[in-house]
């Protein structure tokens, strides 16, 4: 095999393990932090009335919940900052906890005072991606660089088709032995 296609394949084949086992290990810390959450511990803001200015940060994604004596239908929000809302509708009652119910997720894109207002008594923001931590984008890595990996091994398994190793044809080199004895030399050596 040639040592282009060789090296190739090396490559190709260490990534995928590397990224098999990178999206293994983080698939499964990102499945077992849904399953083991206190989200009372990942409460950001709890307000007192339907509206405030609150500080949210651009690297923070919140998720605004109400006493679950509402209902979804009958909560409105919005999050304003510099005149985008930036609030949408996600009633899951999967990640409700406690008395909470969660309505909606805020999609910030800067950092600052951002302008809250829910039509409820009281509602609290929960900082959902600190929970999650960065195992959602270790699994995407991860399967990205399997991807990558499976290409690279396909590049060193076609290399490894194109080029074969050219032997360089040993030059035969002809001897040639003069087997013409002479009877007169015969006779000198007896």
């Amino acid at each position: 095999m040639h040592k282009v296609a060789m090296i190739t394949i090396g490559i190709g084949t260490l990534g995928l393990i590397l990224s098999v086992i990178l999206f293994g290990v983080s698939a499964n810390q990102f499945v077992s932090s849904q399953e083991n959450v206190d989200w009372n511990d990942w409460i950001v803001y709890e307000v007192e009335g339907s509206e405030a200015i609150l500080y949210l940060d651009e690297d923070i994604g919140y998720t605004i919940y109400v006493d679950n004596s509402y209902s979804c239908e009958e909560i409105e929000a919005e999050v304003i900052f510099k005149e985008n809302d930036y609030y949408y509708d996600n009633c899951d009652s999967f990640y409700d906890f406690d008395n909470w119910m969660q309505i909606g997720d805020i999609d910030n894109e800067y950092s600052g005072e951002h302008q809250v207002t829910v039509n409820a008594e009281r509602f609290i923001l929960v900082d959902w991606t600190t929970v999650d931590g960065n195992s959602l984008e270790n699994t995407l890595i991860g399967g990205l660089g399997c991807c990558f990996s499976i290409g690279v091994l396909a590049i060193g398994l076609t290399l490894a088709l194109i080029l074969k190793n050219k032997k360089t044809p040993m030059t035969q080199q002809r001897m040639t032995i003069k087997t013409d004895v002479y009877e007169s030399d015969i006779e000198s050596n007896k």
